[in-house]
């Protein structure tokens, strides 16, 4: 027999009733992503789920791991229009910073973003201009000379330390490196070639180092 979120994703109205009343917690119930019948409900444009959600207490501002509402995930205007009937906040962000207005935009629910707008009285945004905002707001994460500089030195003085090390490990310390130093999280925008070349060259200057200490 089908989940709640399964059910609900599916549009099924009887086994999604049927589930809450053995366990009314059921209608606000997340998964391992913080998804819930309320979310399914809306991302899948079942309206009249969501009128029964809502009547049997369902949260129409409850948010997912990423922060999103429903209203968030919502590409139908009848389920939107529902959901901002009852309460749904058009001004909400999520963990990136995003209101549905934004999230809609991106996801092509032409009507919805247009029902948010009016409702926030303001002018439709275009996509580019989102973008543009989005991409102003992203940390710079491009490594500069003097970063680099300290990076070898870093690395050199790591690898003198730990004695003989392969290329694996240097990449490891390298990319512990960029992690504290340069505050990288997830995707590195090319850094990953930048640190090869730094094992490289650091390896090398290790290595005319050690030679020097010879004569």
């Amino acid at each position: 027999m089908a989940n709640i979120w399964t059910a609900a994703s599916d549009g099924d109205i009887d086994r999604v009733r049927a589930l809450i009343e053995e366990n009314k917690d059921l209608v606000n119930a997340k998964d391992q992503n913080g998804y819930t019948p309320m979310h399914a409900a809306a991302s899948w444009r079942h309206v009249e789920l969501l009128k029964l959600l809502v009547s049997s207490g369902g949260d129409v501002n409850i948010r997912d791991t990423d922060g999103d509402t429903p209203l968030h995930i919502c590409e139908d205007k009848e389920c939107a229009l529902f959901l901002l009937d009852h309460g749904a906040d058009p001004k909400a962000e999520n963990d990136e910073g995003l209101t549905p207005v934004h999230t809609t935009l991106e996801n092509e629910a032409t009507e919805v973003t247009e029902l948010l707008c009016k409702r926030l009285d303001i002018p439709v945004p275009k996509l580019e201009e989102i973008r543009e905002a989005e991409e102003a707001d992203e940390p710079n994460e491009a490594i500069t000379d003097a970063k680099l500089e300290e990076l070898s030195n870093w690395l050199m003085q790591n690898a003198d330390e730990n004695g003989e090390a392969d290329e694996d490990a240097l990449r490891e310390m390298v990319t512990k490196f960029v992690m504290q130093k340069l505050r990288i999280s997830g995707t590195t925008n090319g850094s990953e070639d930048t640190a090869a070349a730094t094992v490289a060259t650091s390896a090398d200057k290790k290595s005319v180092g050690d030679d020097s200490t010879k004569d």
